[in-house]
């Protein structure tokens, strides 16, 4: 992979290529859980991803990756 991928980049990537790459070369930086739902906020590059987690289901939900704003202001 590329030292300092773009976010377009990341996104066009299979999805198992973005779960390696923010769970290799991410840094971790908080979460808060709502629901049965835990949300992980990682630093990759210059931009940051948003990993949903079900607890009860023990399952990875959804994936986001952004730059700023509303979803980082939850953090």
């Amino acid at each position: 992979m590329e030292r300092n991928l773009s976010i377009n980049d990341f996104n066009i990537l299979t999805q198992h290529e973005q779960y390696d790459l923010v769970f290799t070369k991410g840094d971790f930086v908080n979460y808060y859980l709502k629901g049965a739902t835990r949300y992980a906020l990682y630093s990759l590059f210059k931009f940051f991803v948003e990993v949903e987690y079900n607890v009860s289901r023990n399952r990875i939900i959804n994936l986001k990756a952004f730059e700023e704003g509303m979803l980082l202001d939850k953090y």
